[in-house]
């Protein structure tokens, strides 16, 4: 039996190398509510009491939070195909980090524009291999077997020794896809997900639930890790032996650090929210489920969230040998270019991160009535007409923005530093006990994401800017994309602003700080209106509002599931488009309009 378990391990993650492998724009995965073929004969409760088995996928779920599906021992480039259904042709577009300029690829259905509704790349996100490979740790992590070999006498033993710690780190995991999907789509199968059902129908969870078992999970994994507190050697069986694999050092604390700071997240995600039943955890245990009450948590606990006095993010760190997804999108592929609104952020600030992050054009930029662009750093606008235009180097947006060449082998985050000290500048402008004020957090944020590039040199230059007027976009291949810029704050911290002012400046310091974390950029964009993203130029979505933009992912109906639509339209009490709001995204349906027609965000500071 142990054989057979192992057989269809393998075979699962065997399979993840060889997607790596193929074209860009691959289906991956079908829906995920699709019956899928049973797979061999398992008795279920013995693969989850061989500890050698539990941990080998542990190991395989950690990478799979953000689908860059590469296991220590596994293939040796980053799945960037899974990455690219995922969030490449959609969350990183909406977050302004990254444009897809073309509309056609080798595997695949065609992408006209971004704003297409059953575009075929809005499914991608539901993915739940983290969920699949994590479960047994989840469930069994009490009925654990080692074998112990004498060295004297070879003899092999069964030893029982349960792994709590286990349980905890896979519920780490869990929460973090766990709440981002949540974020993405509005509900999330979590349960169903967690116990790996394979038949059809898929039980889909309102949001609001979801998040609440997530922060209960976080609770107890939190509690757990800092009773066991797993060493180093014992963190390399899950998190494997190779620094390039390691997400947190093989440190537990980072464990605890990254699951505070997954509840600091989510704590300001439902700031605006007013739950009807506003408490979660364990009956005999109930806490607020309330903004405020779950960031000081965090933030005030004895191990805490991270902080600039961390030395690493909790990242998945390539090293010297794999290319980052990034890399691969742009320069192997030719998938993706530098975003039109983060271009013009970083030049109205005058972001020395423009020149580490993105490379000039070395070929020329000739626009289609025949004028040369002078070498430069240029993003393209989200929303076009995609087009594919002859020799991906020479000819269209083919020399526009890339990443630069010494970001080949970049970390690939799953929670920065800085994102961490930005959310508490966020929660002490609201007010609340974040160990410090909201300048100073704020101030610390931005030095710490200088630094970690290699500009500290210039903070003190960055945070005195002040009077920044807003810098018109231009697209030197289709002038008739220029746009006007939208963002005209500053940098310096001044106290007689307004506090909508003050949060704008947090915000939009946090979007460049949190690069190049699309999901949690579209998230805090759809929350707060910051920073002041160009709109799509083309917007086939009839129920999405041009300048408001897509406030969610949908499912396309087919004839699989539509016991799963129906429930999923109910669960978010409207229609079941890329207009409606998830359920923490309140705030924004209150807010008005200026005299050209562009939301003014207010959040009643």
């Amino acid at each position: 039996m142990k054989k057979i378990i192992y057989s269809a391990l393998v075979a699962s993650l065997a399979f993840g190398g060889m997607l790596s492998m193929q074209s860009c724009g691959d289906e991956l995965t079908p829906y995920p509510w699709i019956k899928q073929e049973e797979g061999p004969a398992q008795d279920e409760d013995l693969a989850a009491s061989d500890m050698d088995v539990l941990e080998s996928q542990l190991r395989a779920a950690i990478p799979h939070m953000l689908n860059y599906a590469h296991e220590a021992g596994g293939s040796t480039s980053w799945a960037a195909h899974k990455y690219q259904y995922q969030r490449s042709n959609s969350i990183d577009n909406y977050a302004g980090y990254w444009t897809t300029t073309k509309a056609n690829f080798a595997f695949g259905p065609a992408l006209p524009t971004l704003y297409t509704e059953n575009n075929g790349y809005l499914g991608g996100p539901l993915d739940n291999v983290t969920f699949q490979y994590s479960k047994d740790a989840i469930r069994s992590w009490d009925k654990a077997m080692y074998t112990e070999i004498d060295e004297t006498t070879g003899e092999k033993t069964q030893v029982l020794r349960p792994r709590p710690e286990w349980r905890a780190i896979a519920l780490i995991c869990q929460a973090y896809i766990g709440h981002e999907i949540v974020d993405f789509y509005g509900v999330c199968p979590f349960n169903d997900w967690r116990d790996w059902k394979r038949t059809t129908p898929i039980n889909y969870e309102a949001g609001a639930e979801v998040y609440k078992q997530i922060l209960a999970d976080l609770d107890e994994a939190i509690a757990t890790l800092k009773e066991k507190q797993p060493s180093a050697a014992d963190l390399q069986r899950v998190e494997g032996a190779m620094a390039n694999f390691t997400i947190t050092g093989w440190e537990w604390q980072y464990w605890v650090k990254f699951a505070n700071s997954i509840k600091l997240r989510m704590a300001m995600n439902i700031v605006d929210y007013q739950d009807p039943n506003p408490f979660y955890g364990p009956e005999d245990a109930l806490k607020p489920f309330d903004a405020r009450h779950i960031a000081e948590e965090a933030v005030a606990d004895e191990i805490g969230v991270l902080t600039d006095a961390d030395a690493r993010d909790v990242a998945h760190h390539s090293g010297d040998t794999w290319n980052c997804v990034y890399y691969m999108l742009n320069h192997q592929w030719n998938d993706t270019r530098l975003g039109a609104s983060l271009e013009n952020i970083l030049k109205h600030f005058n972001s020395p991160l423009l020149t580490v992050w993105f490379s000039p054009n070395t070929n020329q930029i000739k626009s289609t009535s025949g004028v040369v662009a002078p070498t430069g750093i240029y993003g393209v606008r989200a929303g076009i007409m995609m087009m594919d235009t002859g020799n991906p180097d020479t000819g269209g947006y083919g020399p526009f923005g890339r990443i630069n060449l010494d970001q080949q082998h970049m970390k690939q985050p799953f929670f920065k530093r800085a994102e961490a000290m930005f959310l508490r500048a966020e929660g002490a402008l609201r007010g609340w006990n974040m160990g410090g004020d909201a300048k100073d957090l704020y101030e610390r944020g931005i030095r710490l994401s200088l630094d970690e590039w290699g500009c500290g040199d210039q903070a003190d230059a960055y945070l005195a800017q002040d009077n920044l007027p807003a810098l018109q976009y231009c697209d030197y291949y289709q002038r008739t994309n220029d746009c006007d810029g939208r963002v005209s704050v500053g940098v310096k911290w001044n106290e007689a602003d307004s506090k909508e002012l003050k949060l704008e400046k947090i915000i939009t310091q946090k979007y460049i700080a949190n690069f190049p974390m699309g999901a949690e950029a579209w998230t805090t964009y759809r929350r707060t209106g910051y920073p002041r993203l160009f709109p799509v130029k083309v917007n086939n979505m009839p129920a999405v509002d041009t300048e408001m933009q897509i406030r969610r992912l949908s499912f396309e109906r087919t004839e699989n599931n539509g016991v799963e639509i129906d429930q999923i339209t109910q669960l978010l009490g409207g229609t079941q488009d890329n207009g409606t709001r998830v359920f923490w995204d309140v705030n924004s349906a209150t807010w008005g309009k200026d005299a050209q027609g562009r939301y003014i965000p207010d959040h009643h500071l």
